[in-house]
């Protein structure tokens, strides 16, 4: 497995961390959790029945060698329907996708590519996740659908005494680091606070909905004390610190720090269904 480290990122227009968009943090957001943070909030993509897919010109797909950087196949999946990686149960398929690493590679059309060169970032994004999809679909006869299913979650509120979050409007400023305990960053959009959650083992791969009302970017600072054992996906979060531990749980730091409260809740969540899916077929 590929050794987990701290994910960092400073970039003006908050891009998902890394080339791959996803990144593995430190191994206390679960075992090397892939992690996504987002320039802005996106919506699962599935091209209509009507829609004529984009694809690669060429793509290869190799069984990972144990060599280098490779995401298992569910993750590859989800970033191919714009479904997060950071939230447990938000993918429904066999278990071999979770343990099975392919090395992916795809080269687009010179068409597509010089178009997408003017596209808006969330149109690229599109265009990329749907010759992900088509990939997918010729390579691994993936089959698939969405559904909304009842899921525990937590929303994020505003505490009695309300946020104690400095705004920062200014673009420039924005930058964002992240450690298995910590976060700190400036002109920080509260999305990307809620994803960084999510990622978290202390909440257990829930999603966390954004119920505060604050719509600026802020300059955040936080950290915390990790519970020692990871909640199971969909349950409750895990044990309390030991007495020798020193410092907040994650849950009372965003109180006593940022003013901002974890509450847990079930919520109507949109879930990527696989009906058939199998290895893929040779290069």
């Amino acid at each position: 497995m590929a050794q987990c480290g701290i994910g960092y990122m400073n970039d003006a227009a908050l891009r998902w961390l890394t080339a791959g968009a996803l990144i593995a943090l430190s191994a206390q957001l679960a075992p090397c959790q892939m992690c996504r943070v987002g320039a802005e909030a996106t919506a699962p993509v599935m091209a209509s029945s009507a829609e004529q897919m984009p694809a690669y010109e060429v793509a290869t797909i190799k069984p990972w060698d144990g060599k280098g950087f490779a995401t298992p196949l569910r993750f590859y999946i989800q970033g191919a329907f714009g479904i997060s990686p950071n939230i447990k149960g938000s993918i429904i398929g066999p278990d071999w996708i979770d343990n099975t690493r392919y090395v992916i590679q795809g080269k687009p059309p010179d068409s597509i590519r010089d178009a997408m060169q003017t596209m808006k970032t969330a149109e690229r994004m599109r265009e990329n996740s749907l010759m992900q999809q088509s990939l997918l679909a010729e390579r691994f006869h993936l089959k698939a659908h969405f559904e909304t299913r009842e899921m525990p979650v937590y929303e994020l509120v505003l505490t009695k005494g309300g946020s104690k979050l400095k705004e920062n409007p200014d673009p420039t400023k924005r930058q964002f680091a992240v450690g298995s305990s910590m976060i700190r960053g400036g002109a920080v959009p509260i999305h990307a606070v809620t994803e960084i959650l999510e990622c978290s083992a202390d909440v257990g791969g829930r999603e966390v909905i954004d119920k505060t009302g604050l719509t600026g970017s802020y300059d955040i600072s936080l950290k915390w004390t990790p519970l020692q054992t990871a909640a199971t996906p969909g349950g409750v979060s895990g044990s309390a610190p030991s007495a020798e531990v020193e410092g907040p749980s994650l849950f009372t730091a965003l109180e006593e720090q940022l003013g901002l409260k974890l509450i847990p809740a079930k919520a109507a969540v949109t879930v990527l269904v696989i009906d058939h899916i199998e290895p893929p077929s040779e290069n």
